[in-house]
């Protein structure tokens, strides 16, 4: 794999990195970005494709784009789909070779400019990108059909092994820009310290709660429809 310590090309991340964030991690929005209307705390965002970027949008917005080619197409509102899938299967020797040197990170696919999958994980320069060899991401997709039900660029595969048992979840894209903007205001010196850990487990927990429980057959079979919100 081809490890960056880049900000990431996804750019709303990067604007995460830079951005001053609530205390709920997420950066501080106050007013739609479509029409200006002001935002409750929990609003709803969309993948502007062109942009590559995440939009926050008010309630009203949001339900205008829930439409399949709403806007022409050019913005996909995310999901708000959590599922922690109990089979995800992810040996100690297939992690090693994906050369993360944290427990934690999340997998996300890229449709443009060219299709490719990126692991993003914790450092001290903020969030790093690694870009995953085609082997490597088909190697895991033979043993986890799962990751074919993964929307490009609005969904993730998010990935903990701080302690076992090991976690697997598949969520919105903006539920990982918000565990980035969490650490981003805990984190200390090269470790990250207590507190970015902390923050983490909290995220975890939370997330554990309220994200369906589910097997990857039920998931490529469509018979799960998680859209719990957190």
């Amino acid at each position: 794999m081809c490890a960056r310590a880049a900000y990431t090309s996804m750019r709303r991340l990067r604007q995460l990195l830079q951005t001053p964030v609530s205390a709920t991690g997420m950066a501080a929005a106050e007013h739609c970005e479509l029409c200006n209307e002001l935002l409750a705390t929990n609003h709803r965002h969309l993948w502007d494709w062109a942009a590559r970027n995440v939009v926050c949008v008010c309630s009203a917005c949001s339900l205008l784009m829930i439409r399949p080619g709403a806007a022409a197409g050019k913005y996909r509102l995310i999901p708000e789909r959590y599922l922690a899938v109990t089979d995800f299967e992810l040996t100690t020797s297939a992690w090693s070779a994906l050369l993360i040197p944290v427990n934690m990170a999340f997998l996300v696919q890229s449709a443009q400019p060219e299709p490719h999958v990126s692991a993003f994980y914790p450092g001290p320069a903020g969030a790093i990108e690694s870009v995953l060899d085609t082997d490597q991401w088909q190697s895991l997709l033979q043993v986890n059909p799962v990751l074919a039900a993964l929307e490009a660029e609005v969904e993730a595969l998010l990935i903990n092994r701080m302690r076992a048992p090991y976690t697997y979840y598949l969520v919105p894209i903006d539920s990982c820009y918000r565990l980035v903007g969490l650490l981003r205001r805990s984190w200390h010196g090269f470790s990250g310290g207590d507190e970015a850990w902390q923050s983490m487990d909290d995220y975890f927990v939370a997330l554990q709660a309220q994200a369906m429980v589910c097997d990857q057959l039920s998931v490529t079979k469509g018979s799960v429809d998680a859209r719990s919100k957190l």
